[in-house]
């Protein structure tokens, strides 16, 4: 079995490597292909298709260099390129990120066979992600349910410019620059803030930046 690991830090990839040594289902034959940045696994994932070697399993970390040539950002650039070259790999992505807007943005996107926080994931909880979905099945860790479940109970941070707005605002951008950074009128601008606001439960003169940061979606 081909496994490729995909994290910034050598000592967790030996971590992970040393864990799998305990699997029951991977067996003796397994060649590891590893990365430390994004640029490093575009090369070797391309590597690998050169090399007509089919990757089976990836375990890969979300936050790591970024390979802007390429407009690889994170890891989950890193899963979608993947993806494209080898349909049938298994993919896992474990974040130390914990905002839901984040691991939302992940599932929507990615739809990775296996996702959870790193401080989710013990040894156990790391061969168990690795045996469901290899067996075919999804794995959501608890925390990555329970933040998902979030999002979706205030459908309106589901909507990608409301979020921007969000951002804009954050970043001390007026409604009049808002709208124009999103091709729309000021009204509309207004329209998205006052219904934001009022999923918060926030009056008029409370600040609706600090509400958005402490909930975590910006």
């Amino acid at each position: 079995m081909n496994i490729f690991i995909a994290e910034d830090h050598q000592m967790t990839i030996e971590g992970y490597k040393m864990i799998l040594s305990f699997s029951s289902i991977l067996g003796d034959n397994i060649n590891y292909i590893e990365a430390n940045s994004c640029e490093e696994a575009y090369l070797k994932i391309n590597n690998a298709l050169k090399l007509n070697t089919k990757i089976d399993l990836a375990i890969i970390d979300y936050s790591m260099p970024i390979y802007r040539q390429e407009n690889i950002f994170n890891g989950a650039d890193v899963c979608k390129y993947l993806k494209k070259i080898f349909p049938n790999c298994k993919i896992i992505i474990l974040t130390a990120s914990i905002d839901n807007i984040t691991l939302f943005d992940i599932v929507q996107n990615v739809s990775p066979d296996g996702i959870a926080t790193k401080m989710d994931v013990s040894g156990v909880v790391f061969l168990e992600i690795i045996e469901t979905v290899l067996s075919g099945k999804k794995f959501r860790s608890s925390y990555v349910v329970e933040q998902l479940e979030e999002i979706w109970e205030n459908e309106v941070f589901i909507n990608e410019k409301n979020r921007l707005i969000l951002q804009y605002l954050s970043l001390g951008f007026k409604i009049n620059e808002i709208a124009s950074e999103l091709s729309v009128s000021e009204i509309t601008i207004k329209k998205r803030i006052s219904k934001i606001r009022q999923s918060f439960n926030l009056n008029e003169d409370e600040n609706i930046v600090k509400e958005a940061k402490s909930r975590g979606y910006i």
